[in-house]
């Protein structure tokens, strides 16, 4: 991935490290407080429960609230609810009105999220997605992991605390605000997408969604109770139930590295594949007994596999769909994922009251090797993983607009204008995203009379927000014409704006040696003057 992309969405990742640490904060806080009150664990229980009925409401009504102001506002609306949820926790004490705030800090911190990362997913693209998704979840782990520790700075039970949390939230807000990351279209959907759709993009994608939400809702509320009864204490007590988001950091980057460069199916079943092992030799220590340093290492593989899946459903989903459909999209799979978190601790819970407590991990063990027969029937039997075009695709030389007249009124260029009819019905097959672009573009190269320096300024022409990865398989395929393509483009780095250069400078320097890198941006920077 190169250090440029991660450069610009830094603003994003720091953003969303105070952000998760302000969540796990007002996790750990609200029920100390609400037990120094003596309000009774039932009565906590069902506040505290009301956050995931907020997230479940996030999904079907965020991409509302995006599409009506965009995603700047939204977040810093979000983040601003939050903060005044935080400081009012300091002076209430009616379980009622904490469990409403509850309702709505579930769904001000979901919808924040479903922001953040539909914006994330639309900057990055299949090449990169898996390295990026990965790091910004690693940025949650660490803010969510980090918080607890910010309990010395007081008792417990201080209210003071929830001015931290106010602080960290305004912070995310600042970062966002100020940044200037190029804000995605807004979407053209004001709700979240059907889940016929989006089993439409992607079967796999979407039930590993749901799957888990199955895994990581009933690892995370019920591993205390099998801990608390096998007799873990001191910090092989704190290890074990942080396993879950601690095997994340090991785990992320790379699920990550491997899923941008293979088939993200194979690389969730492996992941399932290591989740079952892990699981598995639980089951032998419950049994037989292992030393307990190694145990840990164990929960911690176990958690990995589980926090890993949803991130990397995610890519799969965004790597067949139209980006003006991230909002939805994002919506929707955090509904499978609130579902399954729902109906995870429910189901292990009764399997843990009705048999023993190793049950939690029979189920952990029946979901993944669910999830990993789906995904080898998919790839090996239905090979059907990938979005159909988004409309019908038909070969047609009538002067239909594909440029970018949306980024400037200046620019209105249409396939009537090209007289090669390959390049044509090049570019009318590129407009309907095939499977391998790379190969299309190299046997119309390769059976026509075309440059790749003349093909270039027709890709960027017609198909502007395409065209930063069309660059990169240009000079992929063609890397000795690296520096004539970029020369081909001079007339219209003038015409775009900053978003799209940027994309295309990233494009033409994808694999470029240092020399190369160096001329490419200096025939871009003549081009600026």
């Amino acid at each position: 991935m190169q250090q440029k992309l991660l450069y610009r969405i830094s603003p994003i990742l720091f953003a969303i490290t105070a952000y998760a640490a302000s969540l796990n904060l007002f996790f750990v806080l609200l029920p100390i407080r609400m037990n120094d009150q003596g309000i009774a664990t039932s009565e906590i229980g069902i506040a505290m429960s009301m956050y995931a009925a907020g997230a479940v409401l996030a999904g079907l009504f965020a991409s509302r609230a995006v599409h009506r102001v965009g995603h700047i506002r939204a977040f810093a609306s979000m983040a601003a609810t939050l903060a005044i949820i935080a400081v009012a926790h300091s002076y209430l004490t009616n379980i009622w009105l904490t469990g409403l705030l509850r309702l709505l800090a579930g769904f001000s911190f979901v919808t924040g999220f479903i922001t953040l990362e539909s914006w994330l997913n639309v900057l990055s693209d299949s090449t990169n997605r898996g390295k990026i998704f990965s790091i910004y979840q690693i940025c949650i782990a660490l803010g969510f992991g980090s918080a607890p520790f910010l309990l010395n700075l007081s008792v417990d039970s201080d209210p003071r605390l929830f001015g931290v949390i106010s602080i960290f939230l305004c912070i995310s807000l600042i970062i966002m605000s100020m940044s200037r990351i190029p804000v995605p279209e807004a979407t053209e959907r004001a709700r979240a997408m059907s889940l016929k759709t989006l089993w439409a993009y992607s079967p796999s994608g979407t039930l590993s969604s749901f799957c888990a939400g199955l895994i990581s809702a009933a690892s995370v509320s019920l591993i205390s109770l099998y801990a608390y009864e096998r007799g873990f204490t001191g910090v092989w007590l704190s290890l074990i139930l942080g396993s879950y988001q601690l095997g994340g950091l090991l785990t992320q980057y790379p699920t990550g590295w491997l899923a941008d460069r293979y088939d993200k199916r194979s690389v969730a079943a492996g992941l399932m594949a290591l989740g079952i092992t892990s699981n598995l030799l639980i089951v032998f220590d419950y049994f037989v007994g292992m030393p307990t340093g190694l145990l840990v290492l164990v929960f911690l593989a176990s958690g990995g596999s589980g926090v890993a899946l949803f991130p990397l459903a995610v890519t799969q989903v965004f790597d067949h769909i139209d980006l003006k459909d991230a909002m939805p999209a994002t919506s929707t799979l955090q509904i499978l994922l609130g579902i399954g978190g729902v109906i995870g601790p429910i189901v292990a819970g009764f399997l843990m009251s009705a048999f023993e407590s190793i049950w939690l991990y029979y189920y952990l063990i029946a979901v993944h090797a669910a999830v990993i027969i789906f995904l080898l029937v998919r790839k090996f039997f239905i090979r059907t993983e990938r979005l159909s075009a988004s409309a019908p695709y038909r070969v047609t030389t009538q002067p239909t607009s594909l440029g970018s007249s949306k980024l400037d009124p200046g620019i209105d260029y249409s396939l009537a204008q090209i007289e090669e009819p390959a390049l044509k019905l090049l570019l009318v097959a590129l407009r309907q995203q095939p499977r391998d672009p790379a190969e299309l573009i190299r046997v119309t190269l390769d059976n026509a009379d075309l440059q790749p320096s003349d093909v270039a300024t027709k890709m960027v022409l017609t198909l502007p927000k395409q065209s930063g990865h069309l660059m990169r398989l240009l000079v992929e395929l063609y890397p000795e014409q690296r520096l004539e393509i970029t020369r081909s483009l001079h007339d219209l780095f003038s015409l775009h704006k900053e978003r799209i250069n940027s994309l295309i400078e990233e494009g033409l320097i994808a694999g470029a040696s240092e020399a190369e890198t160096l001329a490419v941006r200096s025939i871009i920077e003549r081009c600026n003057e």
